[in-house]
């Protein structure tokens, strides 16, 4: 599930004020939801002096420490001013577990509250979406918008883009027990690999995050760092959309309104979680963007095969300095020294379903997923979680190692495994697909992302996704915003 970034062009925004007066305005495009995609669209567009552009975000302004401070992070998830809350029904193949579905609201979205790691995804992701009926969609013709958006000094020219909006660094301050995770995985005969963002994706690597110097750099910071001067663009905060209004078959405006495991010897970064710490951490990463205050979760990275004959990755892993859980109350770490393993299956095979509880905007959507519904997917769980297991028996771990606490030594057999997976599995914020793209009758959106049936709408966000790309969503949703700027731009010229 994605929050819409929806499109309209050549339309009107009437807008309710907390006085309940009526404002109409005209612009060139309105652009509801400054996600990821949203972002990236009302930069590009709006590049053009002779465009008039409207961004409209539901949430407020992106202005607290828990957005700016990667380690706040656990302090914006669940946080009914940042995030919507979300809720889905109970998952019968989880034992009825409710899970909270995160997702951002307020300029950036879900990229203002995520966990920053940067992954583009893997080469036969895309070429899938083109073969699927997508033209215009491979990787060789994405990788050009993939390094527009980006500026980075890591990998090849080749592969990196240089000097876009989107800072994509190393962390500035690295566990050390993220390079003995990476020791373990190629004692176990996995591969070391410099760039996952580069030419492969397979192997075990530090972390890419989308910061700088030791801040989150959201895609509001992004492109709406220097966009938000321009004469043209105007970005509205606190206004949710009602609907939209249409003169037959083509969108004429939108009416919105106001909204008011355990390690011995080896400091982990749970032993901070106490005020003293909590402080002095703060005022380090204050004055130089450093420390714990500077992390998100993972400290490595690896995308590996649960089984040799899997034809590429399936599995990706994230190793983190601490341990958590994670239910509908958000996160909650771990108390002590803890390191953990999180790992989810790329390409998963379970479908979920969305649906509308009314005709009221305002009522929360119904969220219909059962994750562990397909036995691929419980397959790849179950081979997984031998895997992190083994990464940590590995004599790499040998010296730090106490013992296991979750799931703990005595689940060994399958079904074991099994009721472990159900009982502690939890989603991983990449949901897509909602309005998916294609060339058949029964996609929502063509292949140049225009809504079927109707009239200067376009739908720019990750629900337009065919398939789930093998990795975090937020470089595509920012690469799909670059994408329908051009099909935009190109079509405004005729």
């Amino acid at each position: 599930m994605q929050r819409t970034h929806g499109l309209c062009n050549g339309i009107n925004w009437f807008g309710y004020g907390r006085d309940d007066q009526t404002r109409a305005m005209n612009w060139d495009y309105i652009i509801v939801g400054a996600g990821s995609a949203g972002c990236a669209l009302a930069h590009r567009l709006s590049a053009d002096p002779a465009i008039r552009v409207l961004l409209l975000e539901a949430g407020p302004s992106d202005r607290s420490p828990y957005i700016h401070v990667p380690a706040a992070l656990i302090k914006a998830i669940g946080n009914p001013r940042y995030d919507w809350c979300l809720l889905a029904d109970p998952d019968d193949s989880r034992h009825g577990k409710v899970d909270l579905w995160p997702a951002g609201r307020t300029l950036g979205g879900s990229s203002s509250i995520n966990g920053m790691l940067f992954v583009r995804g893997a080469r036969s992701d895309y070429d899938a979406w083109a073969a699927a009926g997508n033209p215009g969609w491979s990787f060789d013709e994405l990788l050009p918008y993939f390094k527009r958006l980006e500026n980075s000094v890591l990998g090849e020219d080749s592969w990196r883009g240089r000097d876009g909006p989107m800072h994509v660094s190393r962390l500035r301050t690295r566990h050390p027990l993220g390079s003995v995770f990476v020791e373990a995985a190629q004692e176990l005969g996995f591969a070391a690999n410099a760039d996952y963002n580069g030419e492969r994706q397979e192997g075990a690597a530090e972390p890419q995050v989308t910061q700088r110097q030791g801040w989150r750099w959201s895609a509001a910071r992004a492109y709406l760092g220097t966009a938000k001067h321009r004469r043209n663009l105007e970005i509205r905060t606190g206004f949710a959309v009602q609907h939209m209004m249409f003169a037959g078959t083509r969108c004429s405006g939108v009416v919105a309104r106001a909204d008011d495991g355990s390690i011995h010897n080896q400091h982990t970064y749970n032993m901070d979680a106490t005020p003293w710490r909590m402080a002095r951490n703060a005022a380090y990463w204050l004055f130089t963007g450093r420390g714990p205050a500077s992390s998100p979760y993972p400290h490595a990275v690896a995308f590996l095969r649960s089984d040799p004959s899997e034809p590429e990755p399936d599995l990706q892993f994230l190793f983190g300095p601490f341990a958590f859980s994670f239910d509908e109350r958000g996160v909650i770490p771990y108390l002590g020294p803890a390191v953990s393993i999180v790992f989810n299956t790329c390409r998963p095979a379970t479908r979920g379903r969305l649906s509308l509880r009314s005709a009221n905007p305002a009522d929360p959507i119904r969220i219909e997923h059962r994750l562990l519904d397909h036995p691929d997917d419980l397959r790849r769980q179950l081979a997984g979680c031998k895997l992190a297991r083994r990464l940590l028996e590995a004599s790499a771990f040998a010296p730090y190692m106490r013992g296991e606490f979750l799931p703990g030594p005595a689940v060994q057999d399958d079904a074991a495994w099994i009721e472990h997976i159900r009982k502690t599995s939890f989603l991983g914020y990449h949901p897509v697909g909602t309005c998916r793209m294609g060339s058949d009758a029964e996609a929502v959106v063509t292949p140049r992302l225009n809504v079927r049936g109707v009239e200067g709408v376009r739908v720019v966000d990750a629900s337009i996704m065919p398939s789930l790309v093998s990795a975090n969503t937020n470089a595509a949703a920012m690469m799909i915003g670059e994408r329908a700027a051009d099909f935009i731009l190109a079509d405004r010229r005729g």
